[in-house]
């Protein structure tokens, strides 16, 4: 099982993805979390690193936890996605 924090960004209608160098496949912003931080600390590192945008933490709004299958691992491979929402 792989655990994910992610952020879903809405604008217009359109979801904000990105895609990693030499990846095919289109991904919520997001990462793993470090030990011991918490999914809103999490959320605000990866999406500093991942895309250089800085969101407040104080509008970080739960949106949805979902889990399929891990793309590029072993069948079997389950990712479980905690989603937020945030400005």
């Amino acid at each position: 099982m792989i655990d994910k924090i992610a952020w879903i960004h809405l604008t217009d209608g359109r979801v904000l993805a990105a895609r990693s160098r030499g990846k095919d496949k289109f991904y919520l912003p997001g990462g793993k979390r470090e030990p011991g931080e918490s999914d809103a600390e999490t959320l605000v590192r990866e999406i500093r690193e991942e895309l250089g945008v800085e969101i407040d933490p104080a509008s970080i709004t739960p949106a949805g936890t979902f889990e399929g299958q891990a793309h590029g691992h072993p069948e079997g491979t389950i990712v479980h996605t905690t989603a937020y929402s945030a400005e």
